[in-house]
């Protein structure tokens, strides 16, 4: 079986996942602009050819509609490489709307065509208004977008143009069970959407978790320890978690917010911390991008709180046996943590309730136990890259055989 699909930029959990799927069989190649794309996220890191078992092919990006990208190549791409599966995620599926050459050249080559959606971005269709009054859009600065004619409009051209391309898909990809019930109000048939949920290199982690567990700890003993790790940009909410740990020191004088990571937020973030007088119970360690060194934050810490939008550090935390807590994310969080069983769901944007979470597994060292215990348990059996990798190769499987 052979793959083409089409990325701005191949974060490492992406090149993680190819790796895998070459390693089960199948043949990759991968469409990539010579540089990162404007549309992968501010400090989001890609990776190189030398990490990649899979071909790669660069082209240019071209402005399209919408002021979107995409490989005006495409097309010659496809007669060239002749793959059985196209897959292709946001913004670059506009160029199956927008040119009809791209379509002629998957129908000649009887290429399936398959949507990769990222589905806590997608309204359902014909609700746009009363999706977008309940769920706000921010961009990575917290700047709100769904406000204005403008917007509105453009949402509903983005939403005929989504419901044209999944009208004419063979299947669709999501990360998140939540894509089982939004894609199918774009025309698609629900027996076509595929929840592969999302998974870093989990073979590496778990290695390396079973490595440390002979190691001495990075940092002193500390059973109140929180830990943030990701990018530090305004939608990540560290701020809230800040706010929400200066209400856990009265009640733990002695714990600890560990910041792993790095970004355009971390000034301020040190600023809030003095003038909330927490700033010597706060570490930051800036970015940290040697799984190793990853894992042994994660081991030296007790409880993981992510405060806004994220979702693999929840995968990675849960490898490391820590319980979760957390509130509106990408969408995985609904697949990962089940409240009160592995950790706890916070009431969006309230620091109240996020430190009254925080210091009920404070308060209870055995629950905290369990619950990391069951954090582990469900990446090991279920969400993991080896599970996830065969999940994408049922569903190319099954989208073949129709």
């Amino acid at each position: 079986m052979k793959v083409l699909y089409v990325f701005g930029g191949i974060p490492p959990y992406a090149n993680a996942l190819l790796n895998k799927l070459v390693d089960k069989g199948l043949e990759i190649a991968v469409v990539i602009p010579p540089g990162k794309s404007a549309m992968i996220g501010k400090g989001v890191r890609v990776i190189g050819r030398e990490t990649a078992n899979y071909r790669i092919i660069t082209s240019e990006e071209r402005k399209s509609v919408l002021n979107k990208t995409g490989f005006r190549e495409l097309p010659s791409i496809i007669y060239k490489e002749k793959p059985d599966i196209f897959v292709v995620g946001w913004p670059f599926f506009l160029q199956y709307f927008t040119q009809p050459g791209l379509r002629k050249a998957l129908k000649k080559c009887k290429t399936k065509f398959v949507m990769r959606e990222i589905p806590f971005q997608v309204p359902p269709y014909g609700k746009l208004r009363s999706f977008y009054r309940e769920h706000p859009v921010y961009d990575e600065d917290m700047n709100l977008l769904n406000n204005g004619l403008f917007f509105h409009i453009r949402q509903r051209a983005v939403a005929e143009i989504r419901r044209y391309c999944y009208s004419k898909a063979d299947g669709a990809v999501v990360y998140s069970s939540v894509g089982k019930d939004i894609l199918p109000t774009y025309n698609i048939p629900e027996e076509l959407v595929f929840v592969t949920y999302n998974a870093n290199d989990s073979e590496e982690l778990l290695r390396i978790r079973q490595e440390l567990t002979e190691e001495q700890p990075l940092l002193p003993q500390n059973d109140q320890r929180v830990i943030h790790m990701g990018r530090l940009v305004k939608w990540k909410r560290v701020d809230l978690l800040m706010d929400a740990f200066s209400k856990v020191l009265p009640h733990f004088p002695g714990a600890e917010l560990l910041i792993v990571g790095d970004g355009p937020e971390m000034r301020n973030l040190k600023k809030q911390a003095c003038d909330l007088k927490i700033d010597s119970r706060v570490i930051f360690t800036k970015g940290v991008y040697d799984n190793a060194l990853i894992g042994k934050y994660f081991l030296a810490s007790s409880v993981y709180a992510l405060a806004g939008m994220g979702g693999l550090s929840i995968n990675d935390a849960m490898t490391f046996s820590l319980p979760v807590i957390c509130s509106v994310c990408d969408g995985t969080e609904q697949d990962l943590v089940c409240d009160g069983v592995n950790g706890y769901f916070f009431r969006e944007n309230d620091a109240a309730d996020l430190s009254e979470k925080i210091i009920a597994l404070f308060n209870d060292p055995g629950l905290r136990k369990r619950m990391g215990e069951r954090s582990f348990e469900i990446i090991r059996n279920r969400v993991n890259l080896d599970t996830v990798s065969d999940r994408y190769i049922n569903a190319y499987r099954t989208i073949l055989s129709v």
